[in-house]
């Protein structure tokens, strides 16, 4: 047996238990304890796992495959992949993809995580329209190709953007990704928005 047929034999697509998700989200909060003066940990906010866990919860069956901008640790990611999304995490630090991974391992969920940037190739500001980068990388290789997927192939997108980026990443879903995907959005003031920005001219 190998070891990638090891790992497969212990993915659930069962939901996390209640204690599972306490243990995850203590995981991820040791971690952070353990390495929050690191580089890579800059700027590492965690968002309301108790609340995204219920919405995705509660999504189940309106969308099927899930994308997490800038993934982080993967909390949000794997929790996607218990409850059986087919769910994939973008995250442009090296330490943080591998991290995830192992929680990933960990908690028995198939989720996969890709480094690079989550913003496609074939995305141009438009700065007329408020497209403005403000701490999303923009240097770093799409993390598409590692994945074999594009923005398109994702009906149900995550993200917990900078308050100066909700116009951009609204801008990115509406003009790269399909155009009846949803934007499951939070924010820490207005909490958890769903939308389908849909692309304009349609």
């Amino acid at each position: 047996m190998t070891f990638l047929e090891s790992i497969h034999l212990h993915i659930s697509t069962e939901p996390l238990s209640s204690a599972e998700l306490r243990e995850l989200w203590q995981a991820a909060a040791d971690i952070w304890d353990q390495r929050e003066h690191e580089p890579a940990f800059e700027g590492y906010v965690s968002a309301d796992f108790a609340a995204i866990h219920q919405r995705l919860l509660e999504m189940r069956g309106q969308a099927h495959t899930f994308l997490e901008w800038g993934s982080g640790l993967g909390v949000v990611t794997i929790m996607a992949s218990r409850l059986g999304y087919d769910a994939y995490g973008i995250e442009v630090k090296p330490e943080l993809v591998q991290e995830a991974r192992q929680l990933a391992a960990r908690f028995s969920a198939a989720a996969q995580f890709a480094e690079g940037s989550f913003v496609p190739d074939e995305f141009s500001a438009n700065l007329r329209e408020g497209d403005e980068f403000h701490r999303t990388d923009t240097l770093e290789h799409s993390a598409y190709d590692e994945l074999d997927m594009e923005l398109r192939d994702f009906d149900l997108i995550y993200a917990y953007p900078w308050p100066e980026e909700h116009t951009l990443f609204r801008s990115i879903i509406r003009r790269c990704a399909a155009p009846q995907a949803l934007y499951l959005r939070y924010d820490v003031r207005e909490g958890l928005s769903l939308t389908r920005p849909g692309r304009k001219g349609r």
